[in-house]
C-alpha cells in the first residue's frame, strides 16, 4: 500500500520478467498444441474427407474437366466426307520415308549452299504428284516456296473476318547414326510396311511426316468431298525443325506476319505430345490425350577449354581433355533441381486427371489429392461453395491459420508429389542438360591444345535461358578458380588470364536458344480453342473403336464400329521437346502440340514414342489412319465454330 502523497511502490523487474516469461510460455504451449492439433486432423485424417469432397465438385471445379465430344452433323449438314483407304494411306507413308530428308546441324542457308538442300526438292514432287486435288490446277489451295524449301499451302475461306487456322509439321528428319544401321529390325529408309506387326518402319515415319501427309490427306479428302472453308485453312511445313527451324519455320512465320498480322490466326496445331493408350507407361494405364500448351525452351553450352600443346611424353597434370572432364563431371554431379512450380500447372493436371486410376498407388493418389485441395482452398469461390463439406476442424484452420500458413501447405503438397514421381516424369518437370558432344585432340602423341563439350537444355516452363547461363557461372566459376583456368562466360570475363593461369575456359551457346513459350489458355474464358480442340479429340478417339489393320488382298479395311462409350480423357501438358512453333509466337496466343496417335497396343513390342530420334523408329498403321481421320475432324470443327465462344 502507498503513503498518501506519495508514488506507489514499482514491481521489481525480476517478478515482471517471471510473469511474462509464463504466459510466454503458456501461450507457445497452447499455439503449439493447436498447431500440431491442426496438423495431425490435416494431414493425418484428410483422407477420410479429401475424396468425397473432389470427386462430388461440380465440372466447372473438377481438376479434370472433360468437354463433350464434338458433333459434326450440323458442320457437315449432312455431307459424308470420303478418307483414303487404309493402303492408300500406308503406301503414301511408305513412300514418303523413303525419301531421306535428314538436316544436319552445320548445314547453313540454302541460298548460300543449296546443294544439301536440294533432297526437298524430290519430296514437294512426291507430295504433288500424290496430292493431285490439292495440287491441281483448278484447286482452291495455292502452295508457296518460302526460303526455297519451306512449304504454305492457303486455302482461302468465303469469309474474310474468321481468323484462319494453321496446321503444320516439319518436312525434315534426323540423321541415322552409321554405326547403328544393324541395330534396325528394317533399313531405316526402306519405309517397310511390316504386315505381322500392323507398322510402317523408318525414319521420319512417326516424326513427323505422318502428320505432313495426314495434313494433304484431310485437305484432298476435303477437296474430293466438294467441302469449301468459310474460315481461311493454311498448312505450313518447315524443312529444318530438327536443326531449330532457322531456315524454314522462321521464314514461313514472318511470312505469316506479313500476311495476317500479329495476333492474326485464330488457332495453330503443330506436332507434340501424343494420345497415349492404356499400354504406354507414361498414362499408368489410362488412355489419355495430352496436347500441349506451352514447350520447354532451349540452350546449348559450348564448354571449351584451352591449353598449353607438346608432345605427350611431357604431359601436364592435367590435358585440356582431362580438365574438361572435370569441368563434365562437375556439371552431371550438380542436376538442374526436381521442382514444382505455378508454371508446371499444366503437366500437374496431367498427372491429377491420372490419379483415379488403378495403377496409380495410394501413395500417389493421396498426393495428387493433397496438391488439388493446397490449390482450392485458396480459392474463396470454391471453399464458398463446399464449405459445408470440411470438417469443423479444417474450417477453423481456414479461418484462424495465417495466409502464409496456409499458401505454404501448396508448396509441402508440391514437395509430396514430386518426390512420388518416376524419373522421367520429373524430368518434364525440370530443366534437363544432356552432354551429347564431347571432341578434343588430332593425335595419339599430341598433346591436345583444346577440347569442348556442347550440353544440350530444355529448359522448365519456370525459368528461362539467362537463368540457366546464371547457374553456370555460379557453378563454373569456383572450379575454374581452382584449377586456375581464366573464364570468359557467355561473352563476360569472369576470370582474367593471367601467367599462373594453365589454360583457359570459355562458355558460350551453341547453334540456337530460345525462350520457354507462352502457355496457351487450358481453362477459364479465353480457353475456347483447347476446349475445341479436346472435343475434336474425343470424337476422334473411343475406347472400343477397332484397329485399322491392313490385309494382304483385296480385303484391306475391317469397318469400324460405332463408339458406344466415351472418349478417352484430354488433358493440357508440356512438351519435354521444342518444336518449329518458337518462329510462329507472334501470330497467336492459341498454340497446340499433339500428335495422332493409336490407342491400340504397339504389336511390335516397342513403344513408338521412345523410337523417336533413335533405332526402329516405327508406326502403327492404325495411326496412320487416325492422324486422317483427326485432321477432317478438325479443320471440319474449326471452320464451323465460332473459336472464341466454344
Amino acid at each position: 500500500m502507498s503513503i498518501k502523497g506519495e508514488l506507489p511502490l514499482a514491481v521489481h523487474p525480476k517478478y515482471r520478467t517471471r510473469r511474462t516469461r509464463k504466459w510466454s510460455t503458456i501461450l507457445a504451449v497452447v499455439i503449439g498444441t493447436f498447431q500440431l492439433w491442426m496438423l495431425w486432423t490435416r494431414w493425418i485424417n484428410s483422407s477420410l474427407w479429401l475424396p468425397n469432397l473432389l470427386e462430388t465438385a461440380s465440372e466447372t471445379h473438377s481438376v479434370c474437366p472433360q468437354v463433350p465430344e464434338y458433333d459434326p452433323k450440323n458442320a457437315l449438314g449432312g455431307r459424308k466426307i470420303e478418307l483414303p483407304t487404309i493402303r492408300e494411306a500406308v503406301d503414301r507413308l511408305s513412300q514418303a520415308v523413303q525419301l531421306d530428308t535428314a538436316t544436319h546441324d552445320d548445314w547453313v542457308d540454302p541460298n548460300d549452299d543449296p546443294e544439301p538442300w536440294r533432297k526437298f526438292n524430290a519430296f514437294a514432287n512426291f507430295l504433288e504428284k500424290t496430292f493431285l486435288a490439292v495440287h491441281a490446277h483448278e484447286s482452291p489451295l495455292k502452295r508457296e516456296f518460302v526460303h526455297q524449301h519451306g512449304l504454305l499451302y492457303i486455302w482461302p475461306g468465303s469469309d474474310a473476318s474468321l481468323k484462319p487456322l494453321v496446321l503444320t509439321a516439319h518436312q525434315d528428319v534426323v540423321p541415322i547414326d552409321p554405326t547403328t544401321l544393324h541395330d534396325w529390325i528394317f533399313p531405316p529408309f526402306s519405309g517397310y510396311i511390316d504386315l505381322e506387326n500392323q507398322t510402317v518402319w523408318g525414319r521420319g515415319s512417326y516424326d513427323c511426316k505422318v502428320r505432313v501427309l495426314g495434313i494433304l490427306s484431310a485437305a484432298e479428302s476435303l477437296l474430293r468431298s466438294d467441302w469449301s472453308p468459310r474460315r481461311t485453312i493454311i498448312f505450313a511445313y518447315g524443312f529444318d525443325e530438327e536443326i531449330g527451324g532457322k531456315q524454314g519455320a522462321q521464314y514461313i512465320g514472318k511470312r505469316l506476319e506479313e500476311l495476317y498480322g500479329v495476333n492474326g490466326i485464330a488457332m495453330l496445331v503443330d506436332e507434340g505430345m501424343p494420345v497415349y493408350s492404356a499400354h504406354d507407361v507414361e498414362s499408368f494405364g489410362a488412355p489419355i490425350a495430352a496436347p500441349a500448351v506451352s514447350e520447354k525452351g532451349a540452350l546449348n553450352v559450348r564448354i571449351e577449354v584451352r591449353s598449353k600443346g607438346g608432345h605427350s611424353s611431357m604431359p601436364p597434370a592435367h590435358t585440356s581433355i582431362g580438365l574438361l572432364s572435370k569441368l563434365v563431371t562437375i556439371l552431371e554431379d550438380h542436376p538442374f533441381p526436381d521442382k514444382i512450380e505455378e508454371k508446371s500447372k499444366a503437366q500437374i493436371r496431367f498427372l491429377q486427371c491420372l490419379r483415379d486410376h488403378p495403377h496409380v498407388s495410394d501413395r500417389m493418389r493421396h498426393a495428387l489429392m493433397e496438391l488439388e485441395y493446397a490449390e482450392r482452398s485458396l480459392d474463396t469461390e470454391f471453399l464458398r461453395l463446399y464449405a459445408a463439406e470440411l470438417p469443423v476442424y479444417e474450417r477453423l484452420y481456414l479461418r484462424l491459420a495465417p495466409a502464409s500458413v496456409v499458401q505454404s501447405r501448396l508448396g509441402r503438397a508440391r514437395k509430396r508429389v514430386l518426390d512420388l514421381l518416376s524419373v522421367n516424369t520429373r524430368l518434364v518437370l525440370k530443366t534437363t542438360q544432356a552432354v551429347d558432344v564431347i571432341e578434343g585432340g588430332v593425335k595419339v602423341n599430341a598433346l591436345p591444345e583444346s577440347a569442348h563439350a556442347i550440353i544440350n537444355h530444355r529448359i522448365a516452363p519456370y525459368s528461362s535461358v539467362e537463368e540457366t547461363k546464371v547457374r553456370y557461372k555460379k557453378l563454373l566459376a569456383p572450379v575454374a578458380e581452382e584449377l586456375d583456368l581464366s573464364l570468359t562466360a557467355f561473352d563476360e570475363e569472369l576470370i582474367p588470364h593471367t601467367n599462373a593461369s594453365v589454360g583457359s575456359l570459355a562458355l558460350s551457346s551453341e547453334s540456337w536458344e530460345r525462350e520457354v513459350a507462352h502457355i496457351s489458355a487450358f481453362e477459364g474464358e479465353n480457353a475456347g480453342p483447347f476446349r475445341l480442340l479436346s472435343s475434336v479429340i474425343r470424337q476422334t478417339w473411343h475406347l472400343d473403336d477397332p484397329r485399322h489393320i491392313l490385309h494382304e488382298g483385296a480385303e484391306t479395311v475391317t469397318t469400324p464400329k460405332k463408339a458406344s462409350m466415351e472418349a478417352l480423357r484430354v488433358t493440357p501438358s508440356i512438351m519435354f521437346a521444342n518444336t518449329d512453333t518458337l518462329w510462329y509466337k507472334n501470330l497467336t496466343l492459341n498454340v497446340f502440340r499433339f500428335a495422332p496417335a493409336t490407342l491400340h497396343r504397339d504389336l511390335t513390342g516397342i513403344p513408338t514414342l521412345h523410337t523417336t530420334h533413335t533405332v526402329n523408329e516405327h508406326i502403327p498403321i492404325d495411326s496412320i489412319v487416325k492422324a486422317n481421320e483427326f485432321y477432317v475432324n478438325l479443320v471440319v470443327a474449326a471452320d464451323f465454330e465460332d473459336l472464341e465462344k466454344v
